[in-house]
């Protein structure tokens, strides 16, 4: 069993992976968030802004984890292109500041650094691990930059740092600004009669590989004790969904009769046509496939929206 740091604690996927973990019992979780209001009874909580290099170090000083798994991160594209600064600042700076204060006080810990499919741009393959990166947004620059600096610090001071790119995953309790959990919240206000008939949505035409952010976390929790120095794993469904459908699937659940309103301002500047994963790598290495349907997961999340 292990020491387990988690950063971004307060965020959508950690709770789902500290109940991977309690489940398999043993460890000692601890989290790292800037959320000075985020309590837990579930695991030990440092309320540390990752910018912050001289607290970040003194934490994991004290803490000395076998394991940091690294997800803290301004992790929307849309914000990304609105607050470009504080992305590359969270992303870059706060990654370097794990990295070196792991350098310096837990050699020995895996680190897995949390990034996204977005680092491989705009292709219409069918995206490997191998195929080639293709920023095309602060987010991904940010992220991609960040596994850069992993494999630097893997060359230089022989880390054991892995790096998963994670396609896009949805569940209940994701923030309201994420396509699927957007169209559900709207949906269950107009049911709950707080919304006109109308839903708004931005580029419906768009190709996403959807996962279960239980899948993802259950995903997370393996690799990140079985993972190898070094490597990169995709974590996806092999799946791919336009974003119609998804839309489609939601309204289909609802009694309700829903006209959709396109809203430019739901359009991101630089728009990814296709991310379409594979997804061979887990699965061969470690056995790893989705346990969700993509209608059950949509499901969730818009009776998590009915429910609040």
């Amino acid at each position: 069993m292990a020491d387990i740091l988690i950063t971004g604690c307060s965020g959508f996927l950690a709770p789902y992976l500290v109940q991977v973990f309690e489940k398999e019992g043993g460890h000692t979780i601890m989290g790292m968030t800037e959320q000075e209001s985020f309590r837990s009874d579930r695991m030990q909580v440092s309320h540390i802004d990752i910018r912050d290099k001289d607290k970040v170090m003194e934490m994991v000083s004290e803490a000395k984890p076998d394991i940091v798994i690294h997800l803290a991160a301004i992790s929307n594209v849309w914000q990304s292109w609105r607050n470009q600064k504080l992305t590359y600042e969270v992303n870059f700076i706060g990654s370097s500041n794990i990295l070196e204060a792991v350098a310096h006080h837990c050699k020995d810990a895996r680190i897995l650094l949390m990034s996204s499919a977005e680092v491989y741009g705009a292709r219409r393959e069918v995206l490997t691990e191998d195929t080639p990166t293709n920023v095309k947004n602060p987010y991904s620059l940010s992220k991609y930059a960040m596994e850069l600096l992993g494999d630097l610090y893997v060359v230089s001071r022989h880390l054991n740092v892995v790096k998963v790119r994670s396609f896009n995953f949805t569940g209940p309790g994701q923030e309201k600004h994420f396509v699927c959990s957007d169209f559900a919240h709207q949906i269950a206000e107009i049911e709950n009669g707080n919304r006109d008939p109308v839903i708004r949505v931005g580029n419906l035409s768009a190709m996403r590989d959807f996962s279960d952010v239980r899948d993802i976390a259950r995903y997370l929790s393996v690799i990140a004790q079985q993972g190898e120095k070094g490597e990169t794993y995709n974590l996806c469904s092999g799946k791919t969904h336009p974003i119609r459908e998804i839309l489609d699937i939601l309204c289909n659940f609802s009694k309700e009769n829903i006209k959709v309103e396109i809203d430019q301002k739901k359009f991101r500047p630089v728009d990814i046509p296709v991310l379409s994963g594979d997804c061979s790598r887990i699965k061969e290495q470690f056995g790893l496939t989705p346990q969700f349907t993509l209608k059950q997961t949509l499901m969730d999340v818009l009776n998590f929206w009915r429910n609040h």
